[in-house]
């Protein structure tokens, strides 16, 4: 799925569009009953986080045929990790996704989100937020080399709903949960190094490249990834 890993962390290279319009603070939607994992643990703060334009919300294996749509698009995929998904490929994908967000616990967690209109509630991409991609056989996160305290972030629109603001519409909101939601410190991401609109989007949000992270390997692709980094703003470190 990943290029490749870093401190033992696997990163996913975003796609992404350069924004034209800002967004507004995300909020949760009311009246979202509590969810609970494996180990009777409420998910708590991973209800739907609603923008000016969009709601995201966990991945649902009803969004198979949705993610398809732009995971098996090889417009879609230029500059992620993987090329286009089969159906088959696709569903497992989203089954191993759901299973990691299932198994998320304090302070490891693995999350990917529908990315959803909110005036049709058609889903037009996806993101992933995480810190750990270890999953035991016992069905729990196991702590990573890689900080508790850092997270990752990842995502992909559809080709027609890029070019209108909600790359960076999502980007934001998930920023914003990481670090009021959590105790996150920094976020990292990757970026393959001819998707400007990516590294525009990344630096439009404080993003910057991070001499610290190794740029990683193609993973496949023929393009040198390249790490950013953004830490917690002064007046939200508490």
């Amino acid at each position: 799925m990943s290029p490749a890993s870093h401190q033992g962390c696997r990163w996913e290279a975003i796609l992404s569009t350069q924004t034209r319009s800002p967004s507004a603070a995300p909020s949760r939607a009311a009246g979202t009953p509590s969810r609970k994992n494996r180990q009777g643990v409420i998910l708590d703060g991973i209800g739907p986080l609603v923008t000016a334009r969009l709601a995201l919300r966990l991945v649902r294996a009803s969004d198979a045929a949705a993610i398809h749509r732009f995971r098996g698009n090889p417009a879609a995929t230029t500059y992620l990790s993987h090329g286009p998904l089969t159906e088959e490929a696709n569903r497992e994908r989203l089954v191993a996704a759901m299973a990691l967000s299932e198994a998320s616990m304090a302070p490891w967690f693995n999350h990917s989100w529908a990315i959803v209109l909110q005036e049709s509630g058609e889903v037009v991409g996806d993101a992933r937020t995480w810190n750990t991609a270890e999953l035991t056989p016992a069905g729990v996160l196991a702590p990573g080399r890689h900080p508790a305290h850092h997270a990752a972030l990842a995502y992909v629109l559809h080709p027609d709903h890029q070019h209108q603001g909600y790359g960076r519409e999502a980007a934001a909101a998930l920023v914003d949960w990481l670090f009021t939601g959590s105790s996150i410190s920094t976020i990292v991401a990757g970026v393959y190094e001819p998707n400007t609109p990516s590294i525009r989007l990344l630096q439009s949000l404080g993003f910057r490249k991070d001499p610290a992270l190794t740029d990683q390997p193609a993973g496949g692709k023929r393009f040198p990834l390249i790490m950013f980094s953004l830490d917690r703003p002064d007046d939200q470190s508490g």
